[in-house]
């Protein structure tokens, strides 16, 4: 047929389809590969591969390779990659009828179902050609549930499966895992374990722990969860946030110059301590207040330096620790159950807070803790007034705890409780005509007795806390205090005047 040169193209394994009267191409580029099938007893037989054709012709004269030159080839990856085409059974190869290929059954593909040969471990692909009368195992994927202990489905003689079972695999729903939330969970009025995957049906009962309350309210009235075949819950699990500003009392005394309190009265309270190279130990340098698992306000003085070129602090060497539950200065003995050491992550300092030059303003700061801690009786976060709902009155009494100086000069190795009353901005800077008045800064106010016990040094950072609605809410914290007077008058800086500063802080981490 061709007589230009073409003709050493058509090699032994090929054969050409189409006419030499009819114009046109017939095949074109982009038909390379396709095949070439002949009916043969009602079924179509792969017999060519679109190979090449003469671009110096306009007929529809193709070159195909011819496929039974390679059958053998053909063969054996045929063998190696089919599962119907060869499978061992009690060790012996069964050999497959390849002109019964409608009496066998393919494997469906059904969510969660992984399929596997009677007495083999071997994962059988979906698709699989399955000869008839073999057993086919049924099991679920991780994270599904299996409906029925033992599944399995037979390959019919006409090519369709019997099976034992319907649905065999449901999607299980997520663990619940909450540190505010406990979870009670049953499935067909039995007990269940919702912190791992559940089975559909699963009924949870959340309730908030009992040092926590609902965000939503709802800790009396519990929200039921279902979990759904689909393997979803078919509600999110509330959040619970802990009691704040609650005092509790074990009968465990403290001793405040003959006064007595008792544990569990500021829970809220937090040591705060420096490493000291010198000694290797930690220095107890501050206090503070808690007021979510991860935050605790401070005073800005307190880790402030002059050669500082960001407000915002971040520790990564241990540096800085804090103690809460605690009621003993040295950090090295554990006091109580409730006692807690954790290392500070990152302390935010009020961007304008530049210490003496700008007179002890803007005396506030925030730390970020690198793990939260555990909240209980013993240690829970104060109360603080957010939309600005209390106002405080001269002589109203607040709270003040620390380990400062006691009457004697000495630094009190046990926290000290001491109650003193609130003097506001105007009449605070009536008080001073020595100079100090300059430190009355437009953040602050005092509190104390005339005479008698009041802050001192080591007091810094402390909050002072006062009661409304039976909640103790952070008012102030502790910043300055005239050193030429020996009254108990202290300066804190006032925690209203920093309230959408502290709000973004804590928007940011609160915990999820």
């Amino acid at each position: 047929m061709y007589t230009n040169g073409f003709q050493m193209f058509v090699t032994i394994d090929k054969f050409c389809a189409g006419s030499a009267l009819v114009s046109g191409p017939g095949v074109c580029e982009g038909d390379s590969g396709s095949g070439l099938t002949f009916l043969h007893s009602g079924f179509y037989y792969l017999t060519g591969i679109v190979s090449l054709k003469d671009p110096n012709t306009n007929n529809s004269i193709a070159v195909f390779t011819d496929v039974k030159y390679h059958i053998k080839w053909l063969h054996e990856l045929y063998k190696k990659y089919t599962f119907y085409e060869s499978h061992y059974t009690n060790n012996t190869i069964d050999k497959p009828n390849f002109m019964v290929t409608k009496n066998v059954c393919v494997l469906p593909t059904a969510e969660g179902v992984i399929y596997s040969y009677e007495g083999s471990d071997k994962i059988l692909s979906r698709g699989t050609l399955i000869n008839p009368h073999r057993i086919i195992i049924q099991n679920c994927e991780i994270g599904y549930y299996k409906a029925y202990p033992n599944s399995f489905r037979v390959c019919q003689g006409n090519g369709k499966w019997i099976s034992n079972s319907e649905k065999l695999c449901f999607k299980m729903c997520p663990p619940l895992l909450s540190d505010n939330v406990d979870i009670k969970c049953t499935l067909n009025g039995k007990f269940a374990n919702c912190s791992n995957p559940s089975i559909p049906d699963t009924i949870a009962i959340p309730s908030c722990k009992p040092t926590y309350i609902s965000l939503i309210r709802q800790e009396k009235t519990p929200v039921e969860l279902h979990c759904q075949s689909n393997g979803m819950w078919n509600n999110q699990l509330y959040k619970c946030i802990p009691h704040c500003g609650r005092v509790h009392n074990d009968g465990k005394i403290l001793i405040n110059n003959g006064k007595t309190s008792h544990f569990g009265t500021v829970p809220w309270n937090v040591g705060i301590y420096k490493f000291n190279e010198d000694s290797s130990m930690y220095d107890l340098i501050c206090g503070g207040s808690i007021i979510s698992p991860n935050l605790v306000v401070s005073a800005a003085h307190c880790f402030w330096q002059k050669d500082m070129v960001s407000n915002i602090i971040s520790i990564n060497d241990g540096l800085y620790r804090i103690a809460v539950g605690k009621y003993n200065r040295d950090l090295t003995l554990i006091d109580n159950d409730f006692t807690q050491i954790i290392d500070v992550k990152t302390i935010y300092l009020k961007e304008d807070y530049y210490g003496y030059n700008r007179f002890y303003s803007d005396d506030i700061a925030v730390i970020v803790l690198k793990n939260r801690v555990s909240i209980s009786s013993g240690v829970a976060p104060v109360c603080v007034d957010w939309s600005g709902r209390y106002n405080i009155s001269n002589a109203a009494q607040g709270k003040v705890v620390g380990w400062g100086k006691m009457d004697n000069g000495t630094l009190s190795p046990i926290l000290l409780e001491t109650s003193l009353p609130y003097i506001d901005h105007r009449s605070c800077r009536n008080i001073y005509s020595n100079g100090f008045k300059i430190f009355m800064t437009y953040d602050k106010f005092c509190a104390s007795f005339t005479l008698g016990q009041g802050v001192y040094q080591g007091d810094s950072g402390s909050g002072i806390t006062v009661l409304h609605s039976n909640y103790y809410y952070l008012t102030g914290v502790v910043s300055v205090k005239d050193p030429s007077t020996n009254n108990s008058i202290a300066v804190f800086t006032n925690v209203k005047h920093h309230i959408q500063w502290l709000h973004a802080l804590y928007n940011k981490y609160i915990p999820t």
